[in-house]
């Protein structure tokens, strides 16, 4: 098998594998959580944290990264740090900030709430693989992108289901969720990163492994904070 096939083979394995993570009891547990208010405002606080960590994790990559790995990490950060021409200049922090006032929370309230323990887990998790090599720390990340991304998910990705959750279930107009809507268009573009950069460095089996093994890792870990997002709202009852 030449290099080339060997590369284009994981790059579908790997996004394989995102689409199977659909199927996980852990993130249907979570897809099948209905939304009510409160449970949505407890949603839309950690969501605000996950954007934020999702920050420190892009971070490291590129931290540890080659020179031409930073600057592709750099190019795809700065809609997330300073600002999405989709947003009208807006940062990505900013409109998940904006979207979590649609439930009525104040800036003091994401920023003091105490994180559920199980989210808390899958964060520290993620940092931890993030702390491993560049390679590790980017496929781990990049992967996060892909279950998010419509070009990649058979059924649409995180950002187009939720967005589709809050219509059905809270009656928001699709209009109002601007940062789903953000989200569903970035990441379509944001999922390239990897498939751009990465085949440069995979050029041995050994680094193929390490990448695949990193994504394997990574995907467990959103399991973890998939089920930790559902059982937080379901510990708030549905009225009857």
């Amino acid at each position: 098998m030449s290099e080339t096939q060997a590369i284009n083979d994981l790059l579908k394995e790997i996004k394989d594998l995102a689409n199977q993570h659909y199927a996980s009891a852990e993130v249907q547990y979570y897809l099948n959580t209905r939304f009510t208010a409160q449970r949505a405002r407890r949603w839309a606080i950690h969501q605000v944290h996950f954007v934020r960590h999702r920050r420190d994790c892009w971070a490291l990559a590129m931290g540890q990264a080659p020179l031409d790995v930073k600057r592709a990490i750099w190019l795809h950060e700065q809609d997330e740090l300073i600002g999405d021409p989709r947003a009208g200049g807006a940062d990505h922090f900013s409109l998940v900030s904006k979207e979590a006032r649609l439930f009525g929370l104040t800036e003091e309230e994401i920023a003091t709430a105490e994180l559920h323990p199980f989210v808390v887990a899958a964060f520290d998790a993620w940092i931890h693989l993030g702390r491993k090599s560049w390679l590790e720390s980017l496929a781990s990340t990049a992967v996060v992108e892909m279950v998010n991304s419509d070009a990649v998910i058979s059924g649409g990705g995180h950002s187009s289901r939720i967005r589709q959750k809050l219509i059905a279930e809270l009656g928001i107009g699709r209009d109002r969720l601007e940062n789903r809507n953000v989200h569903v268009a970035a990441d379509q573009e944001h999922v390239l990163l990897f498939d751009e950069v990465a085949p440069g460095y995979l050029t041995t089996e050994h680094a193929r492994a390490v990448a695949l093994g990193a994504v394997k890792k990574s995907l467990v870990i959103d399991r973890a904070f998939r089920a930790g997002m559902g059982f937080l709202m379901r510990q708030i009852p549905e009225p009857d």
